[in-house]
């Protein structure tokens, strides 16, 4: 893929769309891609890289380690990110991602996502939605479960 094309990708996912082309472009063209087979872990929960993934092709599933073992939480596919909680916390991966299937997804590092992202306003306002939506859902998936859990 080249890069005019991964700007296109990019450019219409809701976080990247108010970028100026030429920071867009700088953060692809400083990106790194990666191909994963299904069944391969592209981030370990516990982890401190800092890295944001871009998902180009394929599907990756969000999983919690558990006392009973994974748990599926999420499943992100082509546009959609991962990684970028605890690349903005600094704090280890709070989940591992798994390919479902063959995946190709495009990685950002840390200082170069952040640069990018606080440079301007809207853009980091539209990381804090995305963030939030996600821990709501996450908080939706732990209600239904202790529902399920008492009801069992």
């Amino acid at each position: 893929m080249s890069i005019e094309s991964e700007y296109e990708l990019f450019s219409q996912i809701e976080l990247f769309e108010d970028l100026d082309p030429i920071q867009l472009k700088r953060l692809i063209f400083v990106s790194q891609r990666y191909q994963l087979n299904a069944g391969e872990y592209l981030i370990r929960q516990g982890d401190m890289d800092g890295n944001v993934f871009g998902v180009l092709e394929g599907e990756l599933d969000v999983l919690l380690e558990s006392p009973n073992g994974e748990v599926n939480i999420a499943q992100h596919g082509h546009g959609e990110l991962v990684g970028e909680m605890s690349v903005i916390s600094g704090e280890p991966r709070n989940a591992s991602v798994r390919a479902s299937s063959p995946c190709e997804v495009i990685g950002f590092e840390r200082d170069n996502f952040i640069k990018t992202v606080t440079c301007c306003p809207n853009t980091a306002l539209k990381m804090m939605r995305i963030l939030t939506t996600r821990l709501a859902k996450q908080n939706q998936q732990l209600v239904a479960l202790s529902k399920k859990q008492i009801n069992s």
